[in-house]
């Protein structure tokens, strides 16, 4: 199999149930050892591991054979999760154990936030902080049509997003607003959405709600070539902090504007008010609604200058021709 160039060699799990859940958790590392044997890597070569933190097995067994072979290991941590989100103490411990001490043992880390960067240099890790990348050239920048001002919410299976929050806010909607307004739901079910709302927050919302199943990528990227605004409210804690959404750099490359709880690096560092994005300080109702009547009160034009520099904000600081030299010079240095 290839993508792009690249040459990929899939294992295949068992079909039997328990064999491949038993392949899952615990023999992932001999079976990826025992790919890298059949192409007889070198101590010239570099290891580079993007899985989970919590893929214990898999960061042990190729840090073993690195000792016996010498070649280099790089991983990249895209999140830091606490311990509230483990269901067993079992499973907290393998994730800790993962975290605390096979990660360090790697030549080079490629932290998404520097909120993980600065705990692990801490621990003398060496380290190349790098956000969530973007392909801005990948498909065209399509022109918008304003016969409804289209938001996005775009949610993930950990919901590291305050759903009830963006809901809430557009259930307070005005008549006359939500006659302008369309708010596009993608990963979420309609239960979760009966869940968090009273009946009278649903019959205020349904109106304007269209609800997304699972779609492929090309019409993900139709979605949002469509959509003006995408708005996340997330509450301040260690996942939020650690992550760096990559809906956001995703969404900015069609000219979508962000509507944002102000956290994290993506506010701290790429995005500015009233410039590529709308940002609100807390994860509130009133705060995100007060910046929904914002997006709603601006004229097209105003609406296409905050399109247009969030497109210029993923070219020059998301699209991964940014990074390409960076990493080739972390990647030589180890």
């Amino acid at each position: 199999m290839s993508y792009k160039g690249i040459k990929i060699i899939p294992f295949k799990m068992s079909k039997n149930r328990i064999l491949r859940k038993l392949e899952f958790h615990y023999l992932q590392g001999h079976l990826l050892i025992n790919i890298l044997k059949k192409y007889k890597i070198t101590r010239e070569d570099i290891v580079l591991i993007y899985s989970s933190d919590s893929d214990l097995f898999v960061h042990r067994e190729i840090l073993k054979y690195k000792k016996k072979i010498g070649f280099k290991t790089a991983s990249g941590v895209a999140e830091w999760f606490p311990n509230s989100i483990f269901k067993s103490k079992r499973d907290w411990k393998a994730y800790n154990i993962c975290f605390e001490q096979y990660l360090p043992q790697h030549d080079l880390i490629f932290p998404i936030s520097t909120y993980i960067d600065n705990y692990l240099t801490k621990k003398k890790c060496n380290t190349m902080c790098l956000p969530i990348m973007a392909d801005v050239h990948e498909y065209p920048k399509e022109i918008k049509s304003f016969d409804k001002i289209k938001f996005i919410f775009p949610g993930n299976g950990l919901m590291k997003d305050a759903i009830e929050v963006v809901l809430k806010s557009f259930s307070q909607l005005t008549s006359d607003e939500k006659e302008r307004v369309e708010l596009h739901l993608c990963g979420v079910k309609r239960e979760k959405i009966e869940e968090v709302l009273t009946f009278q927050e649903y019959e205020n919302l349904k109106e304007i709600l269209v609800i997304h199943k699972w779609m492929e990528y090309k019409e993900l990227i139709k979605l949002y070539q469509a959509m003006h605004f995408l708005v996340l409210a997330r509450e301040e804690n260690q996942m939020t902090l650690a992550n760096f959404p990559s809906k956001v750099p995703e969404a900015m490359c069609y000219g979508v504007v962000p509507i944002v709880s102000r956290i994290g690096d993506y506010t701290k560092y790429y995005l500015e008010d009233d410039v590529n994005s709308l940002i609100f300080d807390g994860c509130d109702i009133d705060l995100c609604l007060e910046k929904i009547h914002k997006a709603l009160s601006m004229t097209q034009q105003e609406i296409l200058k905050l399109s247009l520099k969030a497109r210029e904000c993923a070219e020059s600081k998301f699209d991964y021709r940014n990074w390409v030299g960076k990493i080739h010079h972390a990647l030589e240095n180890i």
